[in-house]
């Protein structure tokens, strides 16, 4: 498993946006200073893992975001993919499932 660093930022600062939550909102929220905040969402500082743990409760991010097996590297357009996916209701994703499936047989069929 790795700590996912490199993206650790968008994706905190991702998910306090579609919250709707400001950074002194998210800041006061899990008890640490707004300076801390935007010092984590700008890659200037890494948190530690309790503030890590508190920012992943408050904001409903996946944990597979953050910790992940080092030989399934995500890109940020993977990571993108899965956030709308999971944000989707049950019918939506049943959509997204079956034009997904569609696209690929299309696209091995015609061998692109």
């Amino acid at each position: 498993m790795h700590y996912d660093m490199k993206h650790m930022d968008i994706i905190i600062q991702e998910a306090r946006i579609a919250h709707g939550m400001t950074q002194s909102a998210l800041a006061e929220k899990i008890d640490i200073s707004l300076r801390t905040v935007i010092a984590i969402e700008t890659g200037k500082r890494n948190p530690t893992f309790e503030v890590l743990y508190k920012m992943v409760r408050e904001l409903n991010i996946p944990a597979d975001l953050i910790f992940r097996p080092d030989d399934v590297p995500g890109t940020p357009e993977q990571e993108q993919f899965i956030r709308e996916f999971r944000d989707a209701n049950e019918q939506e994703q049943r959509i997204a499932i079956a034009s997904t499936r569609s696209v690929w047989r299309e696209l091995r069929r015609v061998k692109i």
